[in-house]
């Protein structure tokens, strides 16, 4: 056992969905040796990915786990009360998506890495070189799909791991690009004596005279085998589950069990806001809070002008008093609008602006593996992506509802020209005359705890469960939704509470 790189003890594996519960692995006894380049095959569903993802710490909080009986040990770890920290940083895992930072350049994919694993950032560049990136573009965006495969090989050695975890590394490559791959990895093993890789493929061909030995899942027999460097696949091997197949299972459990995951979830993102509130990266906080501040600005603005001159407007052309007690009329106008109507008016219209934004992004790079790839090199993905949007919208709001206050100002004194031929001397002084430093205080306040909690909204929704573009789309329209209600709310109670 000693010598085991991962060793499997009576260790089952069972999918848990919605009224069913689907038995992939029952009581497998196998140590893989420590040392070696394996691959590891078997038909597709049968749960390769699965046990990939157990070995590298990546199960999905937000659903119920799948059911895992016996024991599951790596690098002398075991697996059963969860994926230990000591483990951080001797696994790393090549992801079929790759999982690269697209707004990073090929270089500061590879040192953030580093950083995560105490090492130094420069050694970035010889990382690239070793994977032929020496000289790829500024962009990582740009690479193509080979050369963003050699990326992530650099990326997940900048730990220099014990264990090394792939999942189709070849997926989506022409046999030559994929023999490359293959052979890049086998010499990125061969150059640590304490590695062990594991590779997931459908794709053996391109793997010839790379291996140590061959894991097979026997899907028909629900356990795992391993063979030698020139095994070849059977029928037998991805044959179907005889007899029981899916076993039933109380969907209304399952219900239950994804609430209360779901609501455990999102105390946890707020918590994790609060914790997590002094900037980790402060370059990319402010310039996320300087984007949150200027690029919706000019649209919610419009919105405040809009609302300020029409309310104005036909307070004046439909006086009962027929010009009498404008000033007054002026007041009262001035003090709802600055106070209540605008500020919520440009909540929402911030909300429409920023929140589909950032929701998108942060689904998609859950979507893409960007999310499991933070995770994987130690770093938390709160630190660089939910602490710069919660400063740029807990900033950006107040910033957005002061532009459409002075919109909705000056768009109240031309409608009130308009409609009464108020000089602007004569407008000012009653428009301002009902509002205080207290009113001020009060909607700054409003606007940055509504920012604060839709952005935690919006982290919840963004980096949840995404399986298909769908749901990407899905968590986008209910982010809306969630910050539009935030923001009702945070106004309805704080306004109640001081002007009632």
């Amino acid at each position: 056992m000693t010598d085991a790189a991962i060793t499997f003890a009576g260790f089952g594996l069972a999918h848990r969905r919605a009224g069913r519960e689907e038995t992939l692995l029952h009581g497998v006894d196998l140590a893989l040796p420590t040392h070696g380049f394996y691959a590891f095959v078997g038909a597709s569903g049968g749960g390769k990915s699965s046990v990939l993802r157990l070995l590298a710490g990546l199960v999905e909080p937000r659903e119920p786990a799948p059911r895992v009986t016996g024991d599951l040990v790596v690098l002398g770890q075991s697996l059963a009360n969860g994926f230990p920290a000591a483990l951080r940083g001797d696994v790393a895992a090549i992801l079929q998506d790759e999982g690269l930072l697209d707004e990073r350049s090929p270089r500061a994919n590879v040192e953030l890495a580093l950083r995560q694993a105490d090492r130094s950032p420069l050694l970035a560049a010889g990382l690239l070189a070793v994977v032929g990136l020496d000289h790829a573009p500024d962009e990582t965006a740009r690479l193509s799909g080979g050369m963003r495969k050699r990326l992530a090989v650099a990326r997940a050695l900048a730990s220099s791991p014990r264990l090394l975890l792939c999942d189709e590394p070849t997926a989506g490559l022409d046999p030559a690009g994929a023999r490359t791959i293959a052979a890049l990895l086998r010499q990125a093993h061969d150059q640590d004596r304490q590695r062990t890789t594991l590779v997931v493929t459908h794709d053996l061909p391109a793997f010839a005279g790379t291996l140590d030995g061959v894991l097979v899942l026997d899907r028909g027999r629900r356990t795992l085998r391993l063979e030698g460097p020139g095994y070849e696949p059977t029928a037998a091997d991805t044959a179907a589950a005889p007899g029981d197949g899916p076993v039933a299972a109380s969907e209304a459990l399952h219900g239950v069990r994804t609430l209360l995951l779901q609501a455990a979830a999102f105390g946890e993102s707020l918590l994790e806001a609060v914790r997590r509130l002094p900037p980790f990266e402060l370059a990319e906080t402010a310039r996320a809070t300087w984007r949150a501040c200027v690029e919706p600005a000019p649209f919610v603005a419009l919105g405040g002008g809009v609302l300020g001159g029409l309310a104005t407007f036909f307070a004046l052309q439909n006086n009962p008093l027929h010009g009498g007690m404008e000033s007054a009329l002026l007041t009262g106008t001035g003090k709802v609008a600055l106070a209540v109507l605008v500020p919520l008016l440009a909540g929402f219209f911030f909300c429409a602006r920023v929140v589909a934004g950032a929701t998108a992004r942060l689904g998609a790079m859950k979507r893409t593996n960007q999310i499991a790839a933070l995770q994987m090199m130690g770093a938390r993905p709160a630190d660089l992506l939910l602490t710069p949007m919660v400063w740029a919208m807990a900033i950006g709001m107040p910033v957005a509802t002061f532009a459409a206050c002075v919109a909705a100002s000056f768009a109240a004194m031309a409608a009130a020209a308009a409609a009464s031929g108020t000089t602007a001397g004569g407008f000012v002084h009653p428009w301002l005359a009902a509002l205080t430093g207290r009113d001020a205080v009060v909607v700054v306040g409003k606007a940055a705890l509504s920012g604060l909690l839709v952005a935690v909204a919006s982290w919840h929704l963004g980096i949840g469960p995404k399986r298909s573009s769908a749901d990407v789309g899905e968590a986008v329209d209910r982010a809306i939704v969630a910050a539009m209600a935030i923001v009702l709310a945070v106004h309805a109670i704080v306004t109640f509470a001081e002007y009632a």
